[in-house]
């Protein structure tokens, strides 16, 4: 099986204000760089045979340190980008849980934005990257840095929750990662072991909260 270590993307000044932050292309901030370098320090001990990435610049840009680090390039791939947030785009949260309070909460991690794209989507487009990187590196150990609603419904995937139920999880942190043991079979993924290394005592804690 190849060994995916999932990485969220560092800080931004929108995850600061609390802004949906979907497709568009915001930098890292300071601490965002901050938390890029830790997560290097963090994997330093682990053999990675490559690094990619969404092609958004504030998961390139956490992808760095890791690909330097081991000499290689780090591969952009937009089916790994966040969930396109529709009208929601650059929204502070209060105001669409305000405006859209059906759709905000728990619902969110399930129903579509407006003008945006569906949670079915982005895990479709995303299992279509993952699937690309497990034929391309079996048996290896790949880095994937990418964004909070992405990881969640990669991680929904492997441990058989369906829409609904990925709500129950808890999201990881900027810089979290999340390591997953992923092998294909007859066109199919198939998943191993799932691992956090961002402080949380299980594989994946439900959070009442989300």
């Amino acid at each position: 099986m190849t060994t995916i270590l999932l990485i969220r993307h560092g800080s931004t000044e929108w995850n600061d204000k609390r802004l949906a932050q979907g497709h568009a292309d915001i930098p890292l901030n300071d601490r965002g760089r901050r938390e890029a370098t830790k997560t290097a320090a963090s994997l330093s001990g682990r053999d990675i045979d490559a690094v990619y990435a969404s092609d958004l610049s504030r998961a390139v840009e956490t992808a760095r340190p890791l690909a330097a680090a081991r000499g290689v390039d780090v591969t952009a791939d937009p089916d790994l980008r966040e969930i396109d947030q529709g009208v929601w785009e650059g929204m502070p949260a209060d105001e669409i849980e305000r405006r859209w309070p059906e759709l905000w909460g728990r619902a969110r991690h399930y129903h579509a934005r407006p003008g945006g794209e569906t949670p079915q989507e982005v895990r479709a487009r995303a299992l279509r990257a993952l699937g690309r990187i497990v034929e391309a590196h079996p048996d290896g150990t790949v880095a994937v840095v990418s964004h909070g609603g992405t990881m969640r419904w990669l991680v929904a995937e492997a441990m058989g929750y369906d829409d609904r139920e990925s709500a129950r999880l808890r999201g990881v942190s900027n810089g979290g990662v999340v390591e997953l043991e992923v092998g294909a079979r007859d066109g199919l993924l198939t998943w191993g072991d799932i691992k956090r290394h961002d402080g949380a005592t299980t594989a994946m804690e439900d959070d009442p909260n989300q």
